[in-house]
């Protein structure tokens, strides 16, 4: 059996690994419950936010009412020195959780100080009140908006140059998603997305790929976790042939023209196998596509506050931030300390 250990976890890693309390038995909404207090102090990450009416049929409670989602706005440092009328570039920005909580705010803060763009997040209905694809369908709704300038609260959203999706863990999962269904329903806006980047992204229902029969006890994320996350997430085993639900299940055909793309993945994570086959699809496809695999380190490895000031942390937010600013990698790849960190798959 594979042990934290053995694949030299530093040790912030190797105790977040031994203290993961199982959480099969526990109601989600109870585990939302748990995280409250921690998600009301990552509050202050937020600079504004804003409500969009969602139609009826995709309402956040069940009830066939027309309901509002929050909606999220992160700003760079400073933007309240610029005059006003000032735009900046956007980044639509989908959290992770198991489909199930919100997300850390950490991650979306610092990716939006170093782009210096605003960075939205939308607060979809998360499973298992909303299933699979409504919550997807949030996201679109609130994307479209966005891109024919019907949502734009603050008048301060620019897209005429494009958009950027961005989403960790079940978020990359909607970020990959999310150009398929456009790209599905003919929309023009599938063209204006500029680029993808997704951390450890969920692709598949797979669980037995390399990494789940290797990784699938002590490393955090487990197997079982994985499966009662989906079991929550889908209605039906069937929904899970969807590319929508599960973007590996896509032929190279169905991800032709996707825009340019990064997938970093963590060595020890059980996702770290169909993240990097869907980064090998859209190869297959002639995407412009980077698949980064940070060694030594757990999923969440980005987005957790415990990993923050990791090695892994800190190379793997350099590298993707290079990838949304269109700054070479070539050097950090090239340093020897990091060697033994990165590898380029």
């Amino acid at each position: 059996m594979s042990t934290p250990a053995s694949f030299g976890l530093g040790s912030v890693e190797v105790e977040i690994c031994n203290s993961l309390m199982p959480i099969l038995d526990i109601e989600p909404s109870k585990i939302r419950e748990g995280f409250g207090a921690l998600y009301e102090l990552q509050k202050k990450h937020i600079s504004k936010s804003h409500q969009f009416k969602l139609p009826k049929e995709l309402g956040m409670d069940g009830s066939g009412q027309v309901e509002q989602m929050a909606v999220h706005f992160f700003y760079p440092d400073g933007y309240e020195k610029n005059p006003s009328g000032h735009q900046y570039p956007v980044i639509f920005y989908i959290h992770g959780g198991g489909f199930m909580v919100d997300g850390i705010k950490k991650l979306p803060r610092e990716i939006s100080n170093r782009t210096n763009s605003i960075l939205v997040y939308p607060d979809y209905g998360l499973t298992p009140e909303v299933k699979y694809p409504n919550g997807l369908k949030q996201c679109y709704q609130l994307f479209t908006g966005i891109m024919d300038k019907t949502y734009n609260p603050f008048n301060d959203l620019n897209v005429d140059q494009g958009i950027t999706i961005v989403g960790e863990s079940s978020g990359g999962n909607y970020a990959l998603a999310l150009p398929l269904m456009l790209k599905l329903n003919k929309s023009p806006f599938f063209s204006k997305i500029t680029k993808v980047l997704a951390y450890y992204p969920i692709t598949d229902s797979n669980f037995e790929t390399p990494s789940y029969n290797r990784f699938g006890e002590n490393f955090y994320l487990t197997k079982e976790g994985m499966k009662w996350c989906w079991n929550h997430y889908t209605n039906t085993d069937s929904d899970r042939n969807d590319i929508t639900c599960c973007p590996n299940k896509a032929t190279v055909d169905q991800v032709k023209d996707f825009p340019t793309t990064m997938i970093m993945t963590a060595e020890t994570d059980v996702l770290s196998s169909e993240g990097e086959q869907f980064g090998e699809k859209l190869s297959k496809a002639n995407v412009n596509t980077f698949v980064v695999r940070m060694l030594k380190t757990i999923h969440g490895f980005v987005s957790l506050d415990q990993t923050d000031h990791t090695v892994a942390c800190r190379v793997g937010m350099d590298v993707s931030m290079n990838f949304l600013n269109n700054i070479s990698n070539e050097t950090i790849f090239n340093e020897n300390n990091n060697k033994t960190l990165l590898r380029l798959v």
